[in-house]
């Protein structure tokens, strides 16, 4: 990502906006940011134009003659080497565009004196969290919480999905504006020539407010105004700038302009007439917009970009918090910063509080709810968690359902089952199973999984991020009774959900590590049985055909059982070779006729089982559902090892997996065991957390150990995988 990499700097003339350069940032723009309207070379010109008169400095990162990073900085730093973005109050998306995993280090050493800090103001994080970016030392501080609106289906769903109190509250305005004898007219001003006049009417409108009284309102006069004026006859050009209108019969009411790029809308700047008051005139003008909105750009989003208080935020159907980012150039800086900072109000003082932790779980308005069963959850909560099922059965409540009543109802005293579930403004965002317990570091809370368990992830809306699971995590610490450490695992390294979770517990005041679980072998289907058997060893296929042979002539014959009246006999034939095979005994020995229960009752069962003069020699258990067949327990009975019955059920069941159910993965799920990689062709990994709470005494023996447990795992020879008994 970063060899080549070369760093230039110039200074920016902002009569000339970007110059030459202007081609590279819509490009770049385009491909990191979705084309955002706020990043558009004509908003960013128009910001240089008319707020650039300080000086700006342009900073481009280079390969092979390619632009591949644009920033825009301040020309002069905050002393101590500290640079920072380039940021007028007219825009809250700072002007940077970094790929993600680029190196900064080069950056550093571009920059005139000896720079230390780098603070990337305004980031959105949904647009590329340069908090992830590959430096020393990363700080951030979060700056603005602010909210969108998905414009999906239709706008009476989303109506109806808002709060109560907001629905009320706005047929009560409602009823006081059409009261009136003049009737309300909305105006929709798209036209380039009628622009103009459109942006004076707002100037005008917000210069009689409270605005206008301080002295911050734009006018038509000013540099705001002027600045406003060309951004959005400049997008309406293109067909890319509305202003919404609220009238009263001559009465402008309230004034909203904002810009549409992309399938993004961008609200601006919105206004309205402190005389009317008594009918919330810019309440009911973001209602009309959002009706008008769900038609014309069906599938879009609305952002709002502003920090948004509880009456706002109800409005949303997400939200989440825009931070300021501070990149370091050494790992001992931050703590030395942040030392100057609390010790002087002069030059390395930001000078406003900082935004916590409490204070971000407070202003998001979630509330967390706690259910000791799957029977107790509400019904949108296990809508959700049924569409987490779709990616793996192990996410759905039944298999919690299960796995609760045949093993944790069987735990120790003291073990305590819980599913949270955040809520927002009466919407479901998350579900995060878990079991407190006892372990060696004390009260431990943990992942609701055990070594049944092949993966595991929390149920996420698909608009989640870090900052709406804050209330979630600072909730499962809180209510923890001081728990020294929590774990979740096994989960997908590569997955969203773990980097959320991650996240989400380091926000909380956690010191999260990752760390290495198991290996998983699978098999992405690409053809059909005869095509896969060909890629197999020759040892593997001549075994199937001749055993096969042999099997038949004694008499043995092979069967799956998905349900029905065959159900109880097949896992009476499983108990039986299991009990009969190599494997210790289950340590919870109703789990699997649970989970077989359950699979038939949702036509997820395959269980093949060999039999031969009506004695089971072999028996395995899979589940196909939603694409992909997992295989879950495998044994054969050792008194028939020589028949290598295990091997011709494997057959069995994958040509019926790849022929008949069609899956587009086979998983072995837990273990490197050597054969699986004779059925298998790729591997992957997963992955646990952990996170210690350092203001306990266990927890910082916790984290003591994990430090020597890293330095120890990175120094030593790394072991063979541990063999195991093939099924034969």
């Amino acid at each position: 990502m970063n060899a080549g990499l070369q760093w230039h700097l110039q200074t920016l003339d902002p009569a000339q906006g970007l110059g030459p350069l202007r081609a590279d940032w819509d490009r770049l723009n385009a491909r990191l940011m979705a084309g955002h309207g706020m990043l558009d070379g004509a908003f960013v010109e128009a910001m240089l134009r008319h707020f650039g008169a300080g000086g700006v400095l342009l900073a481009r990162a280079v390969r092979d003659d390619e632009t591949v990073a644009l920033l825009l900085l301040n020309r002069q730093t905050r002393g101590l080497g500290v640079w920072s973005s380039y940021l007028p109050a007219q825009t809250q998306i700072g002007p940077t565009l970094i790929p993600a995993g680029l190196d900064l280090r080069g950056l550093f050493v571009a920059l005139p004196g000896y720079a230390s800090e780098l603070d990337l103001l305004c980031n959105d994080p949904r647009f590329g969290d340069l908090r992830e970016l590959p430096v020393r030392a990363v700080g951030s501080l979060p700056h603005a919480l602010t909210m969108s609106v998905a414009l999906k289906g239709a706008f009476d769903d989303y109506w109806a999905q808002r709060p109560r109190k907001l629905i009320q509250n706005m047929r009560r305005y409602l009823r006081r504006l059409q009261s009136e004898p003049t009737p309300e007219r909305l105006d929709i001003v798209g036209d380039p020539a009628a622009m103009p006049a459109a942006v004076a009417r707002y100037a005008a409108l917000e210069s009689r407010g409270w605005k206008g009284r301080e002295g911050t309102a734009v006018a038509s006069d000013n540099p705001q105004g002027r600045f406003y004026a060309e951004v959005m006859g400049e997008f309406a050009a293109r067909g890319e700038a509305l202003v919404y209108e609220l009238w009263l019969g001559d009465d402008l009411l309230a004034s909203r302009m904002l810009l549409i790029r992309a399938g993004m809308v961008v609200m601006l700047k919105t206004s309205f007439d402190e005389n009317f008051e008594r009918f919330a005139p810019g309440r009911v003008l973001l209602l009309r917009t959002l009706e008008d909105l769900f038609t014309r750009l069906p599938g879009g989003v609305v952002e709002f970009y502003t920090n948004a208080e509880p009456d706002l935020l109800a409005w949303s159907t997400s939200q989440r918090w825009i931070n300021h980012v501070s990149l370091y150039r050494h790992s001992g800086l931050p703590a030395l910063y942040g030392l100057l900072r609390r010790g002087t109000r002069g030059l390395l003082r930001r000078g406003k509080r900082p935004v916590d932790a409490d204070m971000m779980a407070h202003r998001s308005g979630a509330s967390i709810e706690t259910y000791a069963a799957v029977s107790e959850l509400p019904a949108d909560a296990v809508a959700l968690m049924s569409r987490a099922e779709q990616q793996r059965v192990e996410f759905g409540a039944d298999w919690y359902a299960n796995l609760v009543e045949t093993v944790h109802a069987h735990e120790p005293a003291g073990a305590s089952v819980r599913f949270l579930v955040l809520r927002r403004q009466g919407r479901v965002l998350a579900v995060l199973p878990v079991v407190t317990q006892r372990s060696g570091l004390g009260r431990e809370v943990s992942a609701l999984s055990n070594f049944y368990t092949a993966i595991y992830a929390p149920a996420l809306e698909d608009d989640v991020d870090a900052d709406d699971l804050l209330p979630l995590t600072r909730a499962l610490r809180r209510d923890s009774g001081r728990a020294a450490a929590y774990r979740f695992a096994p989960m997908d390294p590569q997955s969203r959900e773990f980097a959320l979770l991650k996240r989400a517990l380091a926000l909380a005041g956690l010191s999260t590590h990752a760390y290495f679980a198991f290996g998983n072998w699978f098999e992405p289907v690409r053809q059909d049985w005869a095509g896969y058997l060909k890629e197999r060893s020759s040892k593997m296929r001549n075994t199937i055909k001749r055993m096969g042979k042999r099997f038949a002539q004694e008499g043995g014959t092979l069967e799956i059982v998905q349900g029905g009246e065959r159900l109880e006999a097949g896992i009476a034939a499983f108990q039986s070779v299991y009990a009969n095979s190599w494997k210790n005994a289950e340590p919870y020995p109703d789990f699997v006729p649970g989970l077989a229960r359950l699979c038939a009752r949702r036509g997820w069962l395959r269980l093949g089982i060999a039999w031969l003069d009506g004695v089971p020699t072999a028996a395995q258990l899979w589940i196909t559902a939603h694409g992909r067949a997992n295989i879950v327990k495998v044994a054969y009975d050792e008194r028939f090892k020589a028949l290598t019955s295990g091997t011709l059920v494997t057959a069995l069941l994958m040509e019926y997996a790849l022929d008949t159910d069609r899956v587009t993965e086979v998983d072995y799920l837990i273990g490197d065991d050597p054969y699986k990689a004779t059925w298998m062709s790729e591997r992957r990994e997963r992955f646990g957390l952990v996170a210690y709470d350092p203001l306990t005494l266990r927890g910082l023996i916790g984290l003591a150990r994990q430090a020597v447990g890293e330095t120890w795992r990175r120094l030593r020879p790394k072991p063979a995988p541990r063999p195991d008994n093939p099924p034969a």
